[in-house]
């Protein structure tokens, strides 16, 4: 058996000794951690002997205090903050999900429906390139949401000129302000899904249709390229839009038809069916007091 030469042990033990010493002054000097784990009333021993795990919590809460973006985390397993803990004389460390990933946690539950790209969620009026098309919309946005006024908002233009995307950055200021949860439906989709829920299934259609009379804000996107009917006008369309207008609830539109287009989309079948597109039209005029008509916008969002 090959001998130990004492002098070589002693040196690795003095190197280790050093190094540890060295990983010590680093979370002494590193402030933020060191107020983190001053509250564990660690003794200089627990300390050396729970180095790599402090350590590790160091390079763990730095990484966080810096974070990338939740869409960039590469953690071994990402979303995940380290917490250290004390039980008795052990120093234990556990994960817990980030504050980041909690709230966007929170903040996706506030969408009922999202029916638009899941980036549009990071829009906001600080980062809107607001335009004289724009203004007047936000100025209606802030009229209800801080007065409290009872109006709609009825957005129309060419495929491509940011109707949507306004929209739904309204949305995203009214979910992060805790005025509620939104609804953003694309239109001809979900009427359609609706339609063919209220055959199959009374009592789901029934709820679906409660909750998009009740959502506090609802978007309706595409709004008239959705399958048009009596019985889709009669059933679905006009009565969530007169409860949410006998409720004073914020409705949004976004179209490719002025509101008097709009009418006459929906005035089929005989003549009830002229009164019936008739009450569509004035319900939408009056609630939505204007018209904002963003073509011309040179700019996709």
């Amino acid at each position: 058996m090959e001998k130990i030469n004492p002098n070589e042990y002693f040196s690795i033990n003095e190197n280790m000794s050093s190094y540890i010493d060295e990983l010590v002054q680093a979370l002494r000097k590193d402030l933020p951690v060191y107020g983190e784990l001053k509250r564990l009333n660690l003794s200089v021993k627990e300390v050396k002997e729970n180095i790599a795990r402090l350590t590790d919590f160091k390079n763990d809460y730095n990484y966080c205090k810096n974070c990338p973006g939740i869409d960039k985390c590469d953690k071994t397993i990402p979303h995940l903050k380290m917490i250290i803990s004390r039980d008795g004389n052990f120093i234990n460390s556990s994960f817990e999900p980030c504050d980041k990933i909690l709230e966007k946690i929170r903040i996706d539950n506030q969408y009922l429906y999202a029916d638009f790209p899941e980036e549009w969620k990071e829009s906001s009026l600080q980062t809107l390139d607001i335009s004289k098309n724009r203004a007047p919309i936000i100025k209606a946005f802030n009229d209800i949401v801080t007065n409290k006024a009872r109006r709609w908002i009825f957005t129309y233009g060419n495929s491509g000129v940011g109707k949507s995307f306004i929209l739904v950055t309204l949305a995203n200021t009214f979910v992060k302000g805790g005025l509620g949860q939104v609804a953003i439906i694309n239109a001809p989709r979900r009427i359609k899904e609706l339609s063919d829920l209220s055959r199959i299934n009374k009592e789901e259609f029934a709820s679906a249709i409660v909750q998009l009379s009740t959502v506090p804000l609802l978007i309706l996107d595409d709004f008239g390229n959705e399958y048009k009917s009596e019985y889709v006008r009669d059933t679905i369309t006009l009565p969530i839009l007169l409860e949410r207008q006998r409720n004073g609830l914020p409705t949004f539109f976004s179209s490719q038809f002025s509101i008097s287009e709009i009418q006459a989309l929906y005035s089929t079948g005989d003549a009830s069916g002229k009164i019936k597109g008739k009450q569509i039209g004035n319900l939408l005029r009056n609630m939505c007091e204007e018209e904002f008509d963003l073509n011309g916008v040179s700019f996709y969002r």
